[in-house]
């Protein structure tokens, strides 16, 4: 799983220099972290066979808000809808599940490109496993820093936990923000736990 990062981590660095050598977005975009956006996105997991001994790969979209108050605090809600087959040997079955999230951030401004944050939520779930209704209502967290490397490109690092369902998630992940000019934004995100990893590419919508 570390090796899986390390290489996420690589190939959005590379991303970054890349991005870092087109001057046209950068007269357009920002130099600081962005906090007023909408997001829309489509979502891949990949679930580890050989720790879980189910084969999946779910997808699905989902939708992420945020709105900025004052220098210190914004509040943030996400809506994911991620379905697939599941195969436990020869048993297979469908899963869809439904994840509103919604809470409150907190920032430090480092400097004028870092932002260090703390996002408390509450988290609502909703499970359908071959055709049995499951949800919980629980909480989540999420911590990390938003980096600003020029002001076409972002990138995001955070550590998240997540108690709904009578699990304890926890899982790791980047977002690179590609800056196409002030108001739209492309999304390239990876996130991990010790049984799957999550992918996302969408786009974002700056107000």
């Amino acid at each position: 799983m570390e090796e899986v990062m390390k290489k996420i981590t690589a190939k959005l660095a590379t991303l970054s220099l890349v991005v870092g050598s087109v001057s046209a977005p950068v007269a357009l975009a920002s130099e600081s972290p962005v906090y007023d956006y909408f997001s829309a996105y489509y979502q891949l997991v990949e679930v580890d066979e050989n720790e879980t001994g189910i084969d999946a790969e779910p997808d699905g979209f989902g939708i992420e808000f945020s709105k900025q108050f004052n220098d210190f605090m914004y509040v943030i809600a996400s809506y994911d809808d991620v379905s697939g087959d599941y195969q436990v040997g020869t048993f297979n079955y469908d899963v869809d599940t439904q994840l509103l999230m919604a809470g409150v951030g907190f920032k430090y401004s480092a400097s004028r490109y870092t932002d260090l944050f703390f996002e408390p939520s509450v988290v609502y779930a909703e499970a359908d496993v071959a055709g049995f209704d499951d949800d919980d209502t629980g909480f989540g967290a999420k911590a990390g820093f938003t980096h600003a490397f020029n002001p076409a490109f972002h990138l995001k690092g955070y550590l998240r936990h997540v108690n709904v369902l009578d699990e304890d998630t926890n899982s790791y992940g980047a977002e690179a923000r590609i800056l196409f000019s002030d108001s739209v934004h492309g999304i390239l995100a990876a996130e991990a736990n010790s049984d799957e990893k999550l992918y996302r590419a969408g786009v974002s919508f700056r107000f």
